[in-house]
């Protein structure tokens, strides 16, 4: 759509659902709105228009989103789609709700790479698309092909929130480690940056390069982009300004299963990251996902999962059920029955609680130095450790603070610390 054509004296609200990449895009949306003189509000009470910016990755999301937008139009607000249900599902959304605008993700790729900052956390999208072809992801069709930004737009937008006050920079892409696989093919990527498309090493030694006092967190990394630049990776994030912390998807512990995913590494290069990733930094933080319930996943094809879980016991997991999601390879396949999908889950679930309890609890009465980044939903503050642990604290501290805390209590997905003394 041409923003344009949204009336500048409305009162705008925008709404995300989803990955941190769609946060990212919200912020730069708002970025663009605020500096073209639109009013944005942050309560959809006071707004004309709420732009809600979609995710529709598993189905309990979708019908999530697909609620909302209802509840919104039902109120009298004028809804805009935004995001990867704009570019995937148009026709479902223009069935539901009539002649909607959309925003799609293409759109947002136009505009300048400027973003709005949210307290102390800067968001910055490096790529948008994936060079992968997994055949249970609908990504692919709102995201396309990938497509890097070059450095110093990158750079650029870092500085820019850095200056701000930004003391955390999220670094966000569909898959971080691919990023600039794609600059040979387009010609280089302007300037004097072209690596032969190892872009994502040279791309964090730069950005931790930047003036300030500043943390990085990479976002999710594939396996199969980063088994390449494996040993260059893991030496940018050696730089005391990255925090300690791997999102590596495996999805599966069986090879047969990853192999119908179309995911092209088995699960013994999985292993082989985990154990570098571990060997190079003894306080880390190894986060994956699983898919339970693909429609070939047999028991034994569950119970490999759950050993490799057991195996490499990473600090955190996320847990999808699968769901087919339409215009997918996958979701031609015959699904296994809702129940047992939900009870492998509930079992996945329980397994990665106990084990990730267990972690936290070794932690309890270390001290280790925080970044306090965000406010706590119910008082008090939520801090970072090195390894981007969530470290809880009750006392009401500055965002930005960085403090040594002494951990004094442990949960499977948090820790609780109390200033030391």
């Amino acid at each position: 759509m041409s923003f344009g054509s949204i009336n500048k004296g409305s009162k705008i609200y925008v709404e995300t659902f989803g990955c941190t990449a769609n946060l990212g895009d919200e912020r730069r949306l708002r970025a663009m709105l605020r500096r073209s003189g639109y009013k944005l509000v942050s309560d959809e009470t006071q707004a004309d228009i709420v732009i809600v910016n979609t995710c529709t990755v598993v189905r309990r999301t979708e019908l999530n989103v697909l609620r909302r937008i209802k509840e919104l139009q039902e109120r009298g607000k004028e809804v805009i789609v935004a995001g990867c249900m704009a570019a995937a599902q148009p026709e479902l959304l223009k069935t539901l709700f009539g002649d909607v605008r959309f925003i799609t993700p293409a759109d947002v790729q136009r505009l300048p790479l400027n973003f709005e900052l949210d307290g102390v956390i800067g968001i910055v999208n490096i790529a948008n698309g994936c060079v992968g072809d997994c055949a249970y992801c609908i990504v692919k069709r709102a995201r396309g092909k990938l497509r890097s930004y070059v450095p110093h737009e990158i750079l650029r937008a870092v500085e820019n929130l850095v200056q701000r006050g930004a003391k955390e920079i999220r670094l966000t892409a569909q898959d971080c480690s691919a990023y600039g696989l794609d600059f040979n093919a387009r010609g280089g990527c302007g300037g004097s940056y072209n690596d032969g498309g190892r872009g994502l090493p040279s791309l964090l030694s730069e950005v931790a390069a930047v003036a300030g006092d500043f943390k990085i967190r990479v976002g999710m990394m594939n396996p199969f982009t980063l088994l390449d630049i494996l040993d260059e990776t893991l030496n940018a994030f050696e730089h005391e300004k990255m925090f300690k912390f791997f999102h590596v998807p495996v999805q599966s512990g069986s090879d047969t299963v990853l192999k119908d995913m179309r995911r092209p590494y088995s699960v013994e290069d999985f292993k082989e990251i985990a154990r570098s990733i571990r060997r190079k930094f003894k306080d880390c933080v190894l986060c994956t996902d699983f898919i339970i319930g693909f429609p070939t996943e047999t028991e034994a094809d569950f119970q490999l999962s759950l050993e490799l879980l057991r195996e490499l016991k990473p600090e955190k997991v996320n847990i999808t059920r699968f769901s087919p999601r339409p215009g997918t390879e996958a979701a031609k396949l015959k699904d296994l029955l809702e129940r047992e999908k939900k009870q492998r889950s509930r079992i996945f679930a329980e397994t990665y609680h106990r084990i990730a309890l267990e972690k936290n609890q070794g932690l309890v009465g270390a001290v280790k130095e925080v970044l306090v980044t965000e406010e706590g939903v119910k008082g008090g503050v939520i801090a970072r450790d090195a390894a981007y642990r969530t470290v809880v604290l009750k006392e009401r501290l500055p965002l930005g603070t960085r403090l040594p805390v002494r951990i004094v209590e442990a949960r499977s997905t948090y820790i609780v610390a109390t200033p030391a003394a």
